[in-house]
């Protein structure tokens, strides 16, 4: 009877160790937060800019698109003082960031963590992502670890380092709210580029470009973006995986060329299927306008077409075209399957560069 309540008991704390094994992998205890902030905040950088201000210069809120305007959400980036943050990514002076903390800086001023000081120049950027290479004139700088967000759970811990309204290396922590976030209020063309980690770490403007880190110190995203002025804890990230593969290429090739048709699109609802005269299980997106000079203007893409395949594929959802365009490489051609006053066209169309510049989110 006593070596069965012996063996019972042994069993009984071999399922308990196991158990705490498996959840208690990273320890969290009240050094857990500072020890991987005074490790990473020596990587994480403040970003100060400043621009001469022409007195011919006048402030848009519209975007121009070949003479078409069109009025683009303004989410909460930096504060109009020109602050940011960055993260060194390699040792000999190289700072990943936001485009748009430094996009149209006349003067970049890096701050490290322990105050030292550098101009910074801006050597490489992709609107597409709003990813920026940023330069000082330093060596053996203390390099941040770009992790993985593929092993990522709603609810895992998360820090961010940044410098919200300014101040400077600021840490704050909270947990991944959800994962791949398609969000209707983006800058540039990310929004096609890939889904945000989303996060209710304490973020603000000036949080730009800073690094949001897992509890093994490493990055898992660029804080990028706020929503809404009256939301709270709404903040997003772009993940690691793909800012690490845009750096990346920026800094060995300056650039990235990303496919490029140049066209809006819609969903195609039941009130345009009547007022085209066209059956309700007519299938296809309703492309609403055409950019002008455009590589889909050029090949004969219109305003009011309906577009029911692209190479053979069925078309239900713009989303899709613009899936299947950033599978393909610039100079490539695609067939579209065309609606057009109420006749079947088929159209090439080949394959642009999409412009140095923003663009509506919905573009592929």
């Amino acid at each position: 009877m006593n070596k069965i309540i012996i063996n019972l008991i042994v069993f009984t704390a071999f399922i308990v160790n196991s158990t705490l094994t498996v959840n208690a992998a990273i320890p969290i205890n009240s050094d857990t937060i500072a020890n991987i902030a005074e490790q990473v905040s020596k990587s994480v950088v403040n970003i100060d800019t400043s621009r001469e201000i022409k007195d011919n210069e006048q402030s848009k809120k519209n975007l121009n698109l070949g003479g078409i305007e069109r009025t683009i959400p303004e989410p909460e980036f930096s504060p109009p003082a020109g602050t940011g943050s960055g993260i060194i990514i390699k040792p000999n002076g190289y700072i990943l960031t936001n485009y748009h903390v430094v996009k149209n800086a006349d003067k970049i001023t890096i701050t490290s963590k322990d105050e030292k000081k550098y101009t910074g120049e801006l050597i490489a950027h992709d609107s597409y992502s709003d990813l920026a290479i940023v330069k000082i004139d330093a060596k053996n700088l203390p390099v941040a670890k770009l992790g993985t967000t593929k092993n990522l759970r709603p609810g895992d811990w998360v820090i961010a380092i940044g410098s919200p309204l300014g101040l400077g290396h600021t840490v704050t922590h909270g947990i991944i709210s959800a994962l791949s976030r398609h969000v209707g209020v983006t800058f540039g063309a990310a929004q096609g580029a890939f889904k945000y980690i989303q996060t209710d770490a304490a973020i603000n403007p000036g949080n730009s470009g800073g690094p949001l880190l897992n509890l093994q110190s490493e990055v898992i995203g660029i804080n990028t973006f706020i929503i809404g002025r009256n939301a709270q804890n709404l903040n997003f990230a772009i993940p690691a995986d793909y800012a690490k593969s845009v750096a990346d290429d920026l800094i060995a090739h300056g650039s990235i060329p990303h496919p490029y048709l140049g066209m809006k699109m819609s969903l195609l609802e039941e009130s345009k299927l009547k007022a085209e005269g066209l059956p309700e299980n007519t299938q296809g997106i309703y492309v609403v306008e055409v950019v002008t000079g455009s590589p889909a203007e050029k090949d004969g893409i219109q305003a009011g077409d309906i577009i029911q395949e692209v190479d053979s594929e069925d078309i239900n959802d713009p989303r899709k075209i613009a899936e299947i365009v950033r599978n393909k490489k610039v100079g490539n051609k695609l067939h579209f399957k065309i609606l057009r006053n109420k006749k079947i066209e088929i159209i090439s169309v080949t394959i642009g560069t999409l412009p140095d510049d923003e663009v509506l989110i919905d573009q592929p």
